[in-house]
């Protein structure tokens, strides 16, 4: 049965399509991270604050026209300081994709069955080297775009951004109690760290070459990524319980929570907290098969069949060593939403790397 045609058996056609994130259910990579490390002296421990600080504006704060995953509105200003050019960014990308095992396989199975989608706050040149990888159509992406050769910043805006970014490498990165609601609910150190780096981005920058370039990126992640899946069910004529879509972090929760409202199949893979609070169901694997299993059945069964295939997921045996389907556990979030977390949680250590694992 095509995707065209799908549809529960004497009733009316479905039109069903599969969205997924790229890092995390398909990739292993921080491309943000990596190329802050690779062209940034401390580029690592840069990144990390400037996302803690991300989580922070997002998550608590909620602050006005700011989405989960606008990191990658923050880090360019330092990308241009060090003076990173789209060719250094692109040639980065290009050489280091690293693919969950069994992606590429699965990525290209699903395709055949249903018409297919990612949706990545990743940059450009990253989804680009990934597609000329994979062979998977461009056209079918939707990412951050970023173009910092269209900048120029004048010499004594760089050295005062290089400056910067050694001050806030001198500052802990930002803890955030569990129940946060404001910055009053912070530390004292972390508290000043947060007003710190608004003077910088809000204040500070404002007027400045790094102030223009942070508004004009337009990171693809959070609300943004729900309008960028909204698109493309109108442009595809799809039922919008005929989504299935796959994420794993903070910048998913929009669209997880979406679908599954749609009626649609919302699935956490290898998911953190966030992406475990806002979907149905959730898969902790080694590897993408279990992505692609679920697809085909949703291609023929629409959200019931995948909740029955879940179900029916084979379970370890206590006390053995699992094998086979086995390695990888599926469920219903609600149901058991301890041991997916934990299961999750290791998984997605194991599979991307304890410091982006920790890095949510």
């Amino acid at each position: 049965m095509s995707a065209d045609t799908a549809g529960p058996v004497g009733g009316g056609a479905t039109r069903r399509i599969y969205v997924t994130d790229c890092e995390g259910p398909l990739t292993r990579n921080d491309n943000a991270q990596e190329i802050a490390e690779r062209f940034i002296p401390g580029g690592a421990e840069l990144f990390a604050r400037l996302s803690r600080y991300d989580d922070f504006l997002a998550d608590v704060v909620r602050r006005p026209g700011y989405n989960a995953g606008d990191t990658l509105r923050l880090l360019p200003p330092f990308l241009k300081a060090f003076e990173i050019t789209d060719e250094d960014v692109e040639a980065f990308s290009a050489e280091g994709v690293l693919m969950v095992p069994g992606a590429l396989r699965a990525l290209a199975a699903i395709a055949e069955v249903l018409p297919t989608f990612i949706i990545s706050t990743s940059y450009t040149p990253y989804l680009r080297a990934l597609c000329e990888l994979s062979g998977f159509p461009l056209a079918n992406v939707r990412c951050t775009e970023l173009s910092l050769n269209e900048w120029h910043m004048p010499d004594h805006e760089k050295a005062w951004l290089r400056d910067e970014a050694l001050r806030v490498l001198q500052r802990s990165l930002i803890r955030i109690p569990d129940e946060a609601s404001s910055a009053a609910d912070l530390s004292r150190d972390d508290a000043v760290t947060v007003a710190q780096l608004d003077d910088l981005f809000w204040a500070r920058m404002e007027g400045r070459v790094s102030g223009e370039l942070v508004a004009a990126v337009r990171p693809v992640g959070g609300g943004m990524k729900l309008a960028a899946l909204e698109e493309i069910v109108a442009s595809e004529g799809a039922d919008r319980a005929g989504v299935m879509y796959v994420g794993d972090s903070i910048t998913d929760a929009p669209p997880l929570t979406a679908v599954k409202a749609w009626g649609g199949v919302s699935l956490s893979f290898n998911g953190n907290g966030y992406a475990l609070a806002a979907a149905e169901f959730a898969a902790a694997s080694p590897d993408a098969e279990v992505a692609a299993e679920l697809a085909k059945v949703f291609a023929d069964g629409g959200r019931d069949g995948v909740e029955a295939a879940i179900r029916w997921w084979p379970k370890p045996d206590a006390g053995k060593t699992p094998t086979g389907r086995e390695c990888t556990r599926v469920g219903v979030v609600a149901e058991e939403p301890e041991a997916l977390a934990e299961a999750s949680a290791a998984a997605r250590r194991s599979v991307r790397g304890e410091r982006i694992a920790r890095l949510g």
